[in-house]
């Protein structure tokens, strides 16, 4: 059951204190010591981790479409100096003869 009001940090230690109280025939109450108990438990924080994979996802993603644009960059201008090349020696091979 989740617990309201509690920031998720992993672990979560509680402490509680109970003292018990004797009502005798009487009615009168008698304090007995108390009893302390001290607990761990998990506590995840899932909008954090939630939060956490989207940006990792975001960067991955931006790295990865920041490489093909470089690719395909070099490729057209790969493509543009193969045809500028060719031009000119067929150009070369007009003035030629």
């Amino acid at each position: 059951m989740p617990v309201r009001g509690v920031v998720p940090a992993l672990t979560l230690t509680a402490t509680a204190t109970l003292t018990p109280a004797i009502t005798d025939a009487a009615g009168s109450t008698t304090a007995l010591d108390p009893v302390v108990a001290t607990a761990r438990g998990w506590a995840v924080p899932w909008a954090a981790l939630l939060a956490l994979a989207l940006l990792a996802a975001a960067v991955v993603t931006a790295a990865v479409r920041r490489r093909r644009r470089r690719a395909r960059s070099a490729e057209r201008e790969a493509a543009r100096v193969r045809d500028a090349v060719e031009r000119a020696l067929r150009d070369q091979e007009a003035s030629a003869r």
